[in-house]
C-alpha cells in the first residue's frame, strides 16, 4: 500500500488514481510537512490507519519548495519556508517512523535531494541551503543506520528534471546535460532502494562535478560556472513554489 502526502489536494487526487488505476492500493491526506504541529497531527491519522492494514516500511521524503531569487530579493518568510519544508520536515516525518522501522528491522528512508546540495548556484539561495542541510542530514543519517540491520537509508541527487518546479531555468549546453525525465529519476530511484545503495547521483557525469570541485581551485570553479551557463540559468527561472 501507498500513502501520499501532499499540500495540494487536487494532485494528490489525481496521483493517486493514477496508481490505483495500477492495481495498488493508494490513500492520500494533506499535510505540510514544514509545519510541525499540523504533520503531527497528520502523523496521528497515518498511524491510525497502518495500525488496521500494516507496518510503515519505506519512507520517501520528496517534499520541496524553490523561490528562485537571491538573497536580497528573497522575501523572509519565503527563506524559511524552504527550510521548514526541504530540511526540518525530514527531521519531523523521519523521527515518526524510524522507530518503528528499527524495533522490526525492517525499513527504508528515501530522500529525494538535489546536485544542488553539493553543487550551489545563483538565485535559489534558498534551495540549495535547504538542499545541502538536507543532505548532511541524510549523510548523518546512513552513518547512524550501519548497526542497525534491516534499515538502510538511500539519497538521491539529480540533475535538472523536467518538471514544473524549476520551469525556465536555462544552461548553456542543454544537448550536453539534457533535463532528466521524472520517469528515469523514479526509475532509478526504485533500483538505488533495492540494491541498498547509499548515495545515487543522476546522470552518471555529475560524479565528473563532484571530482571537479574537490581538486581546482574556486578561480577555475568559477569560469567553469559562467562558461556552462550556471551561473545564469535562473535569470529566466519562472517555476512553481
Amino acid at each position: 500500500q501507498i500513502i501520499l502526502w501532499g499540500r495540494t489536494e487536487k494532485c494528490l487526487k489525481e496521483t493517486t488514481e493514477e496508481i490505483r488505476m495500477m492495481g495498488t492500493e493508494c490513500h492520500y491526506f494533506i499535510c505540510d510537512v514544514g509545519n510541525r504541529e499540523e504533520e503531527r497531527y497528520r502523523l496521528s491519522q497515518v498511524i491510525c490507519f497502518f495500525l488496521q492494514v500494516g507496518d510503515i516500511t519505506i519512507l520517501v521524503n520528496n517534499a520541496a519548495v524553490v523561490h528562485g531569487k537571491s538573497l536580497m530579493d528573497s522575501d523572509d518568510d519565503a527563506l524559511l519556508k524552504s527550510q521548514h519544508i526541504n530540511t526540518l520536515g525530514q527531521f519531523w516525518t523521519t523521527k515518526a517512523f524510524l522507530p518503528r522501522m528499527l524495533e522490526l528491522q525492517n525499513g527504508h528512508i528515501v530522500c529525494l535531494n538535489s546536485v544542488l546540495a553539493l553543487s550551489a548556484i545563483p538565485g535559489a539561495i534558498d534551495y540549495c541551503t535547504s538542499k545541502a542541510s538536507s543532505f548532511a542530514f541524510m549523510e548523518s543519517l546512513t552513518l547512524g543506520l550501519l548497526d542497525c540491520p534491516g534499515v538502510n537509508a538511500t539519497t538521491v541527487l539529480p540533475f535538472h528534471t523536467s518538471t514544473e518546479m524549476f520551469q525556465g531555468m536555462r544552461i548553456r549546453f542543454p544537448s550536453l546535460f539534457p533535463p532528466l525525465k521524472p520517469e528515469t529519476v523514479a526509475r532509478r530511484t526504485v533500483e538505488a532502494v533495492q540494491m541498498n545503495q547509499a548515495f545515487l547521483l543522476l546522470p552518471w557525469t555529475m560524479h565528473v562535478l563532484v571530482i571537479l570541485k574537490s581538486i581546482l581551485p574556486q578561480a577555475a570553479l568559477e569560469e567553469i560556472h559562467k562558461f556552462s551557463g550556471s551561473y545564469t540559468c535562473m535569470n529566466t527561472f519562472k517555476g512553481r513554489t
